[in-house]
């Protein structure tokens, strides 16, 4: 029998053995793997940062845009744009955007193939803080360049934010005036007047303004209950206060110093003494304010 026979009848392979590799070969063999796999990885990673081959051709601004500039922020992004569409970095244009006073929140996102989305959430304004600042829903306080007094449009401004309640005080004290101010505002409601500016000195003595230019002066004792003094007296005074039709009213004419502990006195009313003191369950006239 042949050598071929004798192989069959052993039960030897036909075809020859793969050659053994050494484990040095083997190591050689997936080191230059291993490397051939790193520079494609990065010759990819460069040619997706490449701006020619992959730019950004449209930035989208979404969500309610009231008081950002949508130009504003389009230029903004542009700025990132040129680095391409993989190449710009998505936190980095979330920051800058977020950056703006009016801008609470935003989020960044690619849209393949070349689209950038920048959704954005606005600073809700519930009160003006001071001259120059606003307070959002959020409490939030913010510094939107439309009041400060170099602003063109400054005056504008000013009277497109004039409905707002107006809160004056010392840093800080934002939150709590405004929910003061939401409380007075319920105490007055049943006379339909509002409530315009709540004021709080560096004591924490705080004055209301109302929007009949009626001044009520509470001190910083005893404020909830001065206040419903107030109410129970307003009534017996509205005829005086009332001006005739035509007549010219300056600000804060009629004023109720409600910082007594028995009384109250009572100044700008036609026939009547400034401040004159009244009293209030009481046969001692008052003759000074509590603070």
């Amino acid at each position: 029998m042949n050598s071929l026979g004798t192989q069959l009848s052993a039960g030897a392979p036909v075809l020859p053995t793969a050659l053994a590799l050494s484990s040095s070969a083997r190591w050689v063999i997936g080191v230059v793997g291993l490397v051939l796999i790193i520079v494609i990885s990065a010759a990819l990673t460069q040619l997706t940062k490449d701006p020619v081959q992959f730019p950004v051709t449209n930035v989208d601004v979404l969500g309610t845009v009231d008081y950002v500039d949508r130009a504003e922020l389009k230029q903004i992004v542009n700025r990132y744009a040129g680095r391409g569409f993989y190449g710009l970095d998505i936190d980095d244009i979330r920051q800058s955007v977020e950056a703006l006073e009016w801008i609470a929140s935003a989020r960044v996102s690619r849209v393949w193939p070349s689209r950038i989305e920048v959704h954005i959430e606005e600073h809700e304004p519930a009160a003006r803080w001071n001259d120059d600042s606003l307070m959002s829903k959020r409490m939030v306080m913010f510094q939107p360049r439309q009041l400060q007094p170099d602003s063109p449009r400054y005056q504008q401004w000013r009277d497109v934010f004039a409905p707002l309640p107006q809160l004056r005080g010392a840093d800080g004290r934002h939150s709590e005036l405004l929910d003061s101010f939401r409380a007075y505002e319920l105490e007055l409601e049943p006379f339909g007047i509002g409530l315009k500016v709540l004021d709080e000195d560096e004591r924490r003595s705080q004055s209301l303004e109302l929007s009949n230019q009626v001044t009520v002066r509470l001190g910083y004792e005893d404020r909830e209950l001065r206040l419903q003094r107030f109410v129970d007296v307003y009534p017996r005074f509205l005829n005086a206060i009332e001006k005739p039709v035509g007549e010219s009213i300056e600000a804060a004419t009629v004023t109720f110093d409600m910082r007594y502990s028995n009384g109250f006195a009572l100044g700008g009313i036609s026939g009547a003494q400034p401040l004159e003191s009244l009293q209030l369950n009481s046969s001692r006239l008052v003759q000074r304010p509590l603070q």
